[in-house]
């Protein structure tokens, strides 16, 4: 069976709405973390360590990784995807799934400890609607990564 160009640039059109939507999260992600700070009121989740610069260097160090891949991904998508870079783009879409997975554990975990500490109602709202917007984003990549490996299964004429 061979692939119709429409059905390519169908797929196309969804791996740019992907990356369309993964640069709108991952300017979420970056606002969230620091607009509060940059305002004058910082996040509570640092204030129960013995030091702040070393509780803002592991945050950042766990986070800028994912967070520039997601970047790098939303510009292949963006940039670089065609059916050539079907197979890479899809293994991309894997540890992206991965990545917004273990990242929703992270903040679920912050998140938590929030509650137990009883952190102001901001917090608790940003917390959510960034766990929400990981898992959203693991749901959609899943959905892309299937339709992918089917577009990958059919033949390319």
């Amino acid at each position: 069976m061979t692939q119709s160009n429409a059905s390519i640039e169908k797929l196309t059109s969804l791996v740019r709405v992907y990356s369309w939507v993964t640069v709108v999260a991952v300017l979420y992600g970056i606002c969230a973390a620091h607009v509060p700070f940059l305002i004058g009121i910082p996040w509570s989740s640092c204030t129960v360590c013995g030091s702040t610069l070393g509780c803002v260097l592991v945050f950042h160090l766990f986070e800028v990784p994912i967070v520039s891949f997601h970047a790098f991904l939303a510009w292949y998508g963006l940039k670089r995807f065609n059916t050539s870079t079907l197979p890479s783009f899809g293994a991309m879409i894997s540890v992206s799934i991965a990545a917004n997975l273990a990242f929703a554990v992270f903040e679920t975990g912050l998140l938590l400890d929030g509650l137990r500490r009883e952190n102001p109602l901001w917090e608790t709202v940003l917390l959510v609607s960034v766990t929400l917007t990981l898992l959203g984003g693991a749901a959609f990549a899943t959905y892309v990564k299937v339709r992918l490996a089917a577009s990958a299964s059919m033949k390319v004429a």
